[in-house]
């Protein structure tokens, strides 16, 4: 599965292209930011997807959510990589997913500085709601983030493999077409 951005928006909603598995069917599925307490989470746009961070603006418990309905049956394989600013780590800005409402954890309750990340599988239906979050219980002493892209390399990445591999075929077609010299 891939999946790119297509453009970004700082405020509302951000169109992202998602090909299944095979290839042969291709859907958007539009996400929109949220702020469930009058937080200032934000999304941006990154290669191959975005980054979500959470509130810092001193508006108490705030859920920066950004969430979308999946149009089709699919499984959506990402990478995610969390990073903290807050000054007391990990435990006071979680981030994570969400499917239909139920949000679990990716990040770990580590010490300010240090990250997490790994890689997560969704199995979504139709008319699933999915999406990412950062919770800020304190909204203060610095953001939390998540950054989210495609578990599939890039079509560029791909060519370069293909021209990498052809490459060392032809060196070794090239060295077995030399006569070898004899020495008596």
């Amino acid at each position: 599965m891939r999946m790119s951005l297509s453009k970004f928006l700082t405020g509302s909603a951000v169109a992202l292209t998602l090909a299944l598995g095979g290839g042969s069917s291709a859907f958007a599925d539009v996400f929109t930011l949220a702020n469930s307490n009058g937080g200032d989470g934000y999304v941006v746009g990154i290669p191959g997807g975005f980054d979500l961070f959470g509130s810092n603006n001193g508006a108490l418990t705030n859920t920066a959510t950004y969430l979308a309905t999946a149009s089709a049956n699919e499984t959506l394989t990402f990478n995610w990589v969390y990073s903290t600013a807050d000054c007391c780590g990990g435990f006071y800005d979680p981030a994570g997913y969400d499917v239909n409402g139920v949000l679990t954890q990716l990040s770990l309750n580590l010490a300010p500085g240090v990250g997490s990340s790994g890689t997560a599988t969704l199995s979504l239906n139709a008319g699933d709601s999915y999406g990412f979050y950062v919770y800020s219980p304190d909204s203060i002493l610095g953001r939390g983030d998540i950054a989210v892209t495609s578990a599939v390399p890039e079509p560029s990445t791909w060519a370069m493999l293909l021209l990498g591999f052809a490459g060392i075929g032809f060196m070794a077609y090239r060295r077995k077409s030399k006569p070898a010299l004899m020495t008596a």
